[in-house]
């Protein structure tokens, strides 16, 4: 099949993906980390301010089923390439974002990035493995979602005390930019 190579080489795959599993959950959490800091920077309600977890959530479900279709009938690494560079750039544009409307679209567009990557990522593994190695994979790869939602946190928390919570989006989506070319 042309375009496969990829499948040579589960071990780094497995790894790529689990590290990009961890940065998935980090951009989660610096949003929630972060919150205060949005909430005074752009002045606006607690409500408002739950709405930013709750729209990325929205359109995550609403995203997934789509995302899983197409996850079967095109190319699934460049599917999870391409989600992963939408949630990154997503991620950096709600750093640029000057108005609440516009950090709810970019926490938007970050949950279908998620979305077109969380889908096809566990079926790329399976592709890579045979059955019997497919349980320790998945818990390696799912291993990431506690790492990931810690340093996110993290990472909020301490770049967004010390340089604001728009660079902590910044540290939160240029790895993911950078990486989705690497797959």
């Amino acid at each position: 099949m042309p375009g496969s190579g990829w499948r040579r080489r589960p071990g780094l795959i497995l790894g790529a993906l689990t590290a990009l599993n961890g940065l998935n959950y980090l951009d989660r959490y610096v949003a929630a980390a972060t919150l205060t800091l949005i909430l005074a920077d752009l002045r606006i309600s607690d409500a408002q301010g739950g709405l930013l977890q709750s729209i990325f959530i929205v359109t995550y479900a609403l995203a997934c089923p789509v995302a899983g279709a197409l996850g079967d009938r095109v190319n699934r690494m460049v599917l999870a390439a391409a989600g992963i560079f939408v949630w990154s750039l997503a991620t950096v544009g709600s750093g640029l974002a000057t108005t609440y409307a516009l950090l709810v679209l970019a926490r938007a567009l970050t949950g279908v990035g998620e979305a077109g990557n969380g889908v096809v990522t566990p079926p790329l593994l399976s592709d890579c493995y045979p059955p019997d190695q497919r349980a320790r994979v998945m818990g390696i790869f799912y291993a990431a979602i506690p790492v990931g939602s810690a340093l996110g946190y993290i990472v909020g928390g301490v770049t967004g005390e010390h340089y604001g919570w728009r660079h902590a989006f910044f540290v939160a989506g240029a790895p993911g930019v950078a990486l989705a070319f690497f797959l």
